[in-house]
């Protein structure tokens, strides 16, 4: 038959306890250790500036990178695996003369200390090498994950939708 504490035992219990951690946190300020570390929000919007910028510089190497290489995405409806997204990112960048993409109403979703969503809207103006023009909008999602230190996306999602004719 086993014996439960007293309520008076247990309150002694949980007041010893407290009275320690407030002994031993007496010089540990929680506020400075936040300071110093960037959220997960602010790490991940970093990440997601990141990618902007690998986009916009038609590096398609910088986007891969950014990339897990478990990665799969549904564009417009069409799921795309790692291998696919790196070979058409590089095909795709190099027919490029110019990449416009304006990305707003950037939302981040913290999901735990490794794990975010990231969503926002773009809207691309792009123009070919051969002098064509296309311009799209439409919604993004990625879902990123911290590895060893390192924010990859692991899953994308994207419409687009052509403005003009």
């Amino acid at each position: 038959m086993s014996r439960r504490p007293s309520g008076s035992r247990v309150l002694i219990v949980v007041a010893f306890g407290l009275s320690c951690f407030a002994c031993n946190g007496a010089d540990y300020d929680a506020s400075e250790v936040l300071q110093d570390s960037p959220s997960v929000v602010e790490q991940v919007e970093a990440a997601v500036w990141a990618f902007h910028a690998a986009d916009t510089a038609r590096n398609a190497q910088g986007v891969i990178d950014l990339l897990w290489p478990e990665f799969t995405m549904l564009v417009d409806g069409r799921r795309l695996t790692y291998p696919e997204v790196a070979a058409g990112s590089r095909e795709f960048m190099a027919t490029l003369e110019s990449f416009h993409t304006e990305w707003s109403d950037l939302e981040i979703v913290s999901l735990g200390s490794d794990a975010a969503i990231s969503s926002f809207v773009f809207r691309d103006s792009i123009v070919t090498r051969d002098g064509e023009v296309n311009q799209a909008h439409g919604p993004t999602t990625f879902v990123w994950q911290r590895r060893a230190g390192e924010w990859r996306v692991l899953f994308a999602d994207a419409d687009h939708y052509r403005d003009g004719p």
